[in-house]
């Protein structure tokens, strides 16, 4: 199982409210899941507990990563195993381009593996072709004027990019 909610318990904070009561959910590697629901209902609140999000108390329950239980975890401890929240909207970052975001988060996660410049951008071009990306894509800046499409396809990019090895 690549990630297990188990009863999960979780309340905000600040204003001591539950609202996650009892969650249960099985993914599967390779799997999709959405989840809908009014608004209120939890979703966000799943997310931001499953990331580590310090406005909320986890009262019961386990989330379990590969196995491993996640829940004492650090929020970049968890980013480190690939474990990612996304914006709907993402920031526009003028002046930094995609290549140069993608090669220094890739570095940082990766800081003991020893891979030069040049392959870098092989990589980074293989995972253009692979999601139908053009390779001046990037060139661009990180975000910016991307089409609703484009900014879907840079979050698999990279989830996809920072998970290789």
């Amino acid at each position: 199982m690549l990630l297990e909610v188990k009863n999960l318990r979780a309340k905000v904070i600040e204003d001591d409210k539950e609202i996650l009561k009892g969650v249960n959910l099985n993914i599967k590697p390779g799997e999709i899941h959405v989840l809908m629901g009014p608004n209120g209902s939890g979703k966000s609140t799943l997310s931001n507990v499953i990331m580590g999000s310090p406005k909320f108390e986890v009262t019961d329950g386990e989330v379990l990563f590969e196995g491993e239980n996640i829940l004492e975890l650090d929020t970049n401890e968890r980013a480190k195993k690939g474990i990612f929240l996304t914006f709907q909207h993402p920031q526009e970052i003028e002046g930094v381009k995609m290549r140069q975001f993608l090669i220094n988060a890739y570095r940082h996660m990766h800081p003991d593996e020893k891979v030069s410049p040049i392959e870098l951008n092989k990589r980074l071009k293989k995972l253009c072709e692979k999601i139908n990306l053009k390779p001046e894509f990037l060139d661009r800046y990180v975000n910016s004027g991307f089409s609703g499409g484009e900014k879907k396809k840079v979050k698999y990019y990279n989830y996809s990019f920072y998970n290789q090895n």
